[in-house]
């Protein structure tokens, strides 16, 4: 069961460039960027392993009964519909805009734009409508069939001949400068996988058990890593933030001599078309199950057929995008998801501290039963 949570982290850590999170960290490469990702590695990893040992404690709890067991029902019921609402459905949203957007843009940028907005949410609305289990396994699916496009484009990307280093050491060069709280608070979100134990921590059995967890943080310092030196390689130091599309302008910069593969961009826009849709449905399914618990305290993790309420609360969420389309421009959506990346810091440390006083709340009523059993004896 350990490998579906390592699924969440490594499409994670991929898919913040749909968050602008290169974007932010390369305006701030000579203010602080190296300094803010090297803290970022530490609190992010400390963070994940930390919540991992937490969750691992309480087997087969999502955060919502955790937090219905342990805390005063009007607390409890606020936490869980701001988590829904507030932290998770913004997420998916600002990911669909940003994925139909770049793919408009690049394929077809005189087709209506809500057309292909259509098209993804339609996918999205039946992906995260389906049980827990359901939206695990499609997890798992679909990284298994990404996994050689993504090693394929890393690898192109690190080796290729056209990697200036020098520009990248140039920029590493800037390591003793100060960073900005919203550098370290983007450079953290690619630790973030993490969170989807939020629901999916219902899936494991007692005396559960995650295997090898230092997997976590590697895969974050990795890909932090090269989301950000690769376009400065590429682009230069100076050039390398006049593009708004950042990393679809570096794959487009990449050619191979795969049979019918020229341009790596087709690659890499076919590659995030699926990760794009998997953030989406665990971001949505996770805002769906949150609403649930707070209406009529739901936690199955397998339902067939697919509750009514499920589709309803999906096609609401997809009605949000269209929304967010309407009334945002891609600079807003940047300013958006630059304030939900900083929220989402924040979050993230008093989602831990709420962990950790649930784990020593659990421990009390064990150790006054041991206590109880030995003076029987």
């Amino acid at each position: 069961m350990s490998r579906y949570l390592y699924y969440h982290v490594l499409y994670v850590g991929m898919i913040n460039i749909m968050l602008f999170v290169p974007s932010l960290l390369i305006r701030e490469r000579f203010h602080g960027a190296i300094s803010g990702m090297l803290i970022a590695m530490v609190i992010g990893s400390f963070l994940s392993l930390c919540t991992m040992a937490c969750f691992e404690k309480m087997p087969g709890l999502g955060f919502p009964e955790l937090c219905d067991r342990h805390l005063p029902k009007w607390l409890a019921q606020s936490l869980i519909l701001f988590d829904g609402i507030v932290l998770w459905l913004p997420a998916g949203v600002i990911v669909i805009y940003s994925y139909s957007e770049t793919v408009r843009m690049f394929f077809y940028p005189d087709m209506n734009r809500y057309l292909n907005l259509l098209l993804m949410t339609g996918a999205a609305i039946w992906a995260c409508s389906r049980s827990t289990r359901s939206v695990q396994f499609i997890h798992e699916v679909m990284m298994l069939l990404s996994a050689p496009l993504l090693i394929l484009f890393i690898l192109k990307a690190v080796f290729n001949e056209h990697l200036n280093w020098d520009a990248i050491r140039y920029v590493i060069g800037y390591v003793n400068q100060p960073p900005s709280f919203t550098t370290i608070a983007a450079a953290t979100f690619v630790f973030s996988g993490y969170l989807s134990l939020t629901i999916t921590n219902r899936l494991h059995p007692e005396g559960f058990r995650f295997r090898y967890r230092w997997v976590v943080p590697l895969f974050g310092v990795f890909f932090l890593a090269i989301t950000f030196c690769v376009p400065i390689g590429f682009h230069g130091t100076v050039g390398v933030q006049d593009y708004v599309f950042l990393w679809s302008m570096t794959a487009d910069s990449i050619i191979t001599d795969y049979g019918f593969i020229n341009r790596v961009l087709f690659v890499f826009l076919l590659l995030f078309t699926g990760l794009s849709l998997l953030f989406i449905m665990n971001t949505w399914h996770t805002t769906i199950m949150l609403i649930r618990y707070s209406l009529h305290r739901a936690t199955a993790v397998e339902e067939d057929p697919v509750p009514a309420i499920n589709v309803w609360l999906a096609v609401a969420i997809g009605g949000i995008s269209f929304a967010f389309m309407r009334f945002t421009s891609l600079e807003q959506s940047q300013i958006i998801s630059k304030m939900w990346l900083i929220l989402r810091f924040g979050v993230e440390f008093i989602f831990l501290g709420l962990l950790m006083y649930f784990v020593h709340k659990q421990k009390k009523p064990e150790t006054a039963s041991t206590m109880l059993h030995n003076s029987d004896n």
